[in-house]
């Protein structure tokens, strides 16, 4: 999980706002943006993209997912 976040935080650096960076209150310390990104993690567990059941901290894709990916990298 940790590195997921961090490479997105690389790739989307120039995308966030002041507000993205901000801490919860129910959260000290971790950016708003972090959370929203936990949350987008269990909606493409929802969707099949990936793997639930997997240890904390472990984002795996399925074959689903991966069939995802290659659709949109292909449309760039």
């Amino acid at each position: 999980m940790a590195q997921v976040l961090e490479k997105v935080a690389v790739a989307m650096k120039d995308q966030f706002k002041e507000v993205d960076f901000q801490s919860l209150k129910s959260d000290p310390g971790h950016p708003r943006w972090n959370n929203t990104a936990q949350w987008a993690r269990n909606t493409m567990v929802e969707d099949g993209l990936l793997k639930k059941n997997r240890p904390r901290g472990v984002w795996e894709i399925t074959a689903v997912g991966r069939e995802h990916l290659a659709k949109a990298e292909s449309k760039k």
